[in-house]
């Protein structure tokens, strides 16, 4: 009886664990996007990074040493590269892509408060235009 519940047991954590390694995880990196939809989700959220890690200061008040600091930092976190070679293994359209992004780059608007991230941000906007 007592090894009856150890197993019984035994399998239950054998089947959690299955389970949650087979659970989808949400994709974090271009290279990991399934869909031109997911793609557009993780560029919002590396663009909400961007916001987050960028120091907020107006153009005019930067020097040009912090300002190509701060350009490279934010070419690292943008992935360009990684996001751009994604996007043509998924086929994604321009227009498809501007299209999806519109919607889900809204109110980002309102986090970009200095000149540097309004730049960065400037395409997204644009794509609504």
């Amino acid at each position: 009886m007592f090894s009856t519940k150890i197993r019984t047991c035994s399998l239950t954590i054998i089947f959690a664990l299955l389970t949650l390694s087979c659970a989808k995880t949400e994709p974090s990196k271009p290279g990991q996007a399934r869909t031109c939809e997911e793609l557009v989700q993780i560029g919002r959220n590396i663009a909400e990074l961007v916001l987050e890690e960028i120091e907020e200061k107006e153009l005019n008040k930067i020097q040009e040493q912090e300002l190509n600091k701060t350009i490279k930092k934010i070419e690292d976190l943008a992935q360009t590269k990684d996001f751009l070679m994604r996007s043509s293994e998924l086929n994604c359209s321009e227009e498809e892509l501007s299209k999806t992004a519109c919607l889900s780059y809204q109110g980002l608007s309102q986090k970009a408060r200095g000149d540097i991230t309004r730049e960065y941000l400037r395409p997204y906007f644009e794509a609504c235009g």
